[in-house]
């Protein structure tokens, strides 16, 4: 034993080499579609490093579970992890999905850039028709199992669904049980099914089961992945495959009283490699309907409730009060948008940051998400926070409920008395109101010496003829000239609106190389209030989130809504830095700055700038 497994070490690489693929699905998406992106990290070692993923300010990147498989071939190694995220696009324009890469001790390996192109949905290239999916088995009926003659087969595997007809967003429950009745060489290899078109969340295992089938007892080991179909129509969960390693025309049942007589009876034998597979399910994803779909409808589907609190009810005018609103329940979490908050004119109101608490179980994803945000009352008094709806669509009814929190009665005392602004004059102006006499006398005219020389000079200019239009040119185009750039800076918005891309890039760049995370977080969000508050004519003091994206769907109508969607999001990011200053790595104001530069860019090209 000593001497083979000496031998073993020394058949070992002395390093692991580890390289690093990318691909995607598609390389031209429309904004209400997704792309699948696959990465594969192989090493010949036991343990393979985790994908370092670039930013990808463009993209709403989630994961969508990952596979691996290990084999070990003449003392060799070789392993190999396949993961897959689902890319949902935000902004039109040219993107690129940079390089990916992976770190093992001193090997460094990386992807090549993916350039991808978002369209308008109008624009998107029509996807040829897929062949209808072979339709899958009855529940419990084994799939291309290991059978060795007349009933149960020793392994076998199955796959199905707690519903197929799910509504979007609605969760789905696939669960892939494999039943073995032999002792297996081996851990068993999972590697998933496809899932395009849907989001998926694994699901933990569930313990130790057995079962009796056909007069025989079999172990049972669970799979479960919760999916969340994004778009309706038909969509197809692909094969899903297990790999084993069966004893080789011997079959041991383990719950028999002689088993370990028959397991050592059996001697060394080799072991036979199994393959299982799933067949593919069809689910039929229905839309939501339209009739009682509420305005503030956001796309929520499963059964939540919400709650509101504040951390201090009696305060003075002018001191913030922090807002948490609560919304929990079970379904896609990570899908809830923003709540819409009512007008409360009583209140100055910040942005909005959000966290997700997520919990996963056997019966799927359930979880709550948080919301915080900052307000200030204006006046004092007796002031309410009003109820705040939420709007989900309950599958279970088959309708659309609304969840509103409590009404919140603030008690608020009056404030400090503003401090008046200071003023401005200028002073010290004299005025010249007559004219003081110097001195007097009188001046003799007298020719001096070299006058007739300058009298025939100036003759001489005087016959030049057609040569006089050359200067008189040359003063109507200096006039025109200075009547336009007179007229340009008497208009402040077209000067403002024309310097306000060059001004957020200078911003940009003074803080990469800014004094700590304060100054260069206040810098990268500066640029981007700042540019907004040029482009749209407004005083950038006090401007909110609120009254900038309603000016920018004014001011630009044609504006795609990911742009609009992308300025919110970036928004919320800044005001969480902002009011959580702690939690802020320079990892995070990095990636905001990288983000926020291309949305310029994408808000300079949409708007024709």
């Amino acid at each position: 034993m000593k001497a083979l497994l000496a031998l073993m070490l020394l058949s070992a690489p002395a390093r692991a080499a580890v390289s690093i693929n990318a691909s995607v699905n598609k390389t031209t998406v429309a904004l209400n579609d997704q792309i699948v992106l696959t990465v594969t990290v192989s090493a010949d070692a036991s343990s393979l490093p985790e994908p370092e993923m670039p930013s990808l300010p463009r993209f709403n990147v989630h994961s969508a579970g990952r596979s691996q498989s290990m084999t070990f071939i003449n003392g060799r190694i070789s392993n190999s992890a396949e993961y897959t995220f689902v890319l949902v696009p935000r902004l039109i324009g040219n993107a690129v999905i940079g390089p990916i890469g992976a770190h093992a001790g001193s090997q460094n390996a990386q992807t090549e850039p993916i350039a991808v192109t978002i369209v308008r949905p109008e624009e998107a290239p029509q996807q040829p028709a897929q062949p209808a999916a072979p339709a899958a088995g009855p529940p419990g009926r084994p799939q291309r199992g290991a059978r060795t003659g007349g009933g149960a087969a020793p392994v076998f595997v199955t796959a199905e669904v707690d519903k197929k007809n799910p509504f979007v967003n609605e969760q789905v429950v696939y669960t892939v049980r494999f039943h073995y009745a032999v002792p297996l060489l081996g851990n068993a290899e999972w590697a998933p099914p496809n899932t395009t078109g849907m989001l998926s969340e694994d699901l933990p295992p569930s313990g130790h089961q057995t079962a009796s089938i056909q007069g025989r007892t079999y172990n049972v080991s669970e799979v479960k992945i919760a999916l969340f179909p994004l778009t309706p129509g038909e969509k197809t969960i692909g094969k899903g495959s297990i790999r084993c390693q069966v004893q080789k025309g011997v079959e041991v049942d383990p719950f028999a009283s002689d088993f370990f007589r028959q397991f050592f009876s059996a001697g060394l034998t080799m072991g036979e490699p199994v393959t299982l597979e799933t067949s593919p399910i069809t689910l039929s994803v229905r839309a939501l309907p339209e009739a009682g779909k509420p305005p503030g409808f956001g796309g929520a589907v499963g059964r939540f409730k919400a709650k509101a609190v504040v951390d201090n009810a009696s305060v003075k005018a002018g001191d913030a009060v922090n807002l948490t609103y609560t919304v929990e329940g079970s379904g896609n979490l990570k899908a809830l948008a923003d709540p819409s908050l009512p007008d409360m004119p009583e209140f100055r109101v910040y942005e909005t940051v959000s966290s997700l608490n997520q919990t996963k179980d056997g019966t799927g994803v359930r979880g709550s998400k948080v919301y915080r945000t900052v307000v200030v009352p204006k006046v004092s008094g007796d002031l309410t926070i009003p109820a705040v709806q939420f709007h989900y669509f309950d599958p279970a009814q088959q309708r659309f409920v609304s969840a509103a929190t409590d009404p919140i009665v603030l008690q608020v005392a009056p404030g400090e008395a503003a401090q008046a602004p200071v003023g401005f004059s200028a002073a010290g102006q004299a005025s010249a109101t007559a004219i003081t006499t110097l001195s007097e006398d009188i001046r003799h005219v007298r020719s001096r010496p070299g006058a007739d020389a300058v009298r025939a000079a100036a003759a001489a200019v005087a016959g030049a003829g057609w040569l006089h239009a050359l200067p008189a040119a040359l003063l109507v185009l200096s006039g025109a000239f200075a009547a336009w750039r007179d007229r340009y800076e008497q208009d402040p918005v077209r000067a403002r609106a024309r310097r306000a891309g060059r001004a957020a890039e200078e911003r940009l760049t003074r803080s990469r190389s800014a004094k700590g995370l304060h100054e260069s977080s206040a810098l990268v969000g500066e640029a981007l209030v700042v540019y907004l508050a040029d482009r749209l004519a407004l005083p950038p003091s006090g401007l909110t989130m609120r009254q900038a994206l309603e000016q920018m769907r004014k001011r630009w109508p044609a504006l795609p809504e990911g742009h609009i969607e992308q300025v919110r999001r970036l928004w919320a990011e800044m005001e969480r830095i902002r009011y959580a200053p702690t939690t802020v790595r320079d990892a995070d104001v990095a990636q905001l700055r990288d983000a926020v530069h291309e949305l310029l860019k994408a808000l300079e090209e949409a708007t024709g700038r």
